[in-house]
């Protein structure tokens, strides 16, 4: 009888053992793919809801609106801060933005991996340098975001969103420059100012 329960302790023991291990040995982005879905759905949730007024959700650029799309080819925008413009950029037009990006949370990085950022710490409007670039070279749910936000006037720094990308809507399946496959890439976007195609960038 005691070698019974001797044997249960230590299988218990071994089993806690091997579940702590199994924990601590995770990989930072194991089960991504999941994870992803999973958050996406989510925020998906909250912000079709918009119970606070200040969530917008967009068909991505270039889909027939008159189908049904599943979650993962809109993007997620909450309003940060609205701007007192009235214009938008086109998707062929050079903005001028601050940003950054980055993962959703995982086990080291609670507020998600940043893998790129044109200013350094939190969003200053006021101090920031801005960076200039086409929009068409962006990924699909950053372009189509920018599209919908207003920029500054000459009183005002523009449109401030937190956006949401699918993976399908940014570098989808492949892995791209350190960025794991499946990602859902979250953009803090501050649009300043736009330029139309073939009009010199002041």
């Amino acid at each position: 009888m005691k070698n019974i329960k001797l044997l249960s302790l230590l299988a218990m023991m071994l089993f806690a053992f091997t579940s702590c291990e199994e924990t601590e040995e995770t990989p930072e982005f194991g089960n991504w793919k999941k994870r992803n879905e999973q958050y996406l759905d989510s925020i998906a949730t909250v912000a079709r809801a918009n119970a606070d007024g200040a969530w917008k959700v967009f068909l991505a650029t270039g889909l027939d609106e008159s189908k049904e799309w599943s979650n993962e080819y809109y993007v997620y925008c909450n309003v940060l801060q609205a701007g007192d413009g009235t214009v938008s950029p086109a998707y062929t037009d050079t903005v001028l933005v601050n940003y950054s990006g980055r993962l959703i949370p995982s086990k080291s990085y609670p507020k998600g991996f940043e893998f790129d950022a044109s200013y350094s710490g939190e969003l200053d409007p006021a101090f920031d340098v801005p960076v200039k670039f086409s929009l068409a070279g962006t990924v699909t749910g950053f372009s189509t975001a920018v599209q919908h936000m207003v920029a500054g006037t000459t009183n005002t720094t523009g449109d401030i969103w937190r956006v949401y990308v699918p993976s399908e809507l940014g570098y989808g399946s492949t892995e791209y420059s350190g960025i794991p496959a499946n990602s859902t890439l979250v953009f803090d976007i501050n649009l300043v100012s736009f330029t139309p195609a073939g009009v010199p960038f002041n």
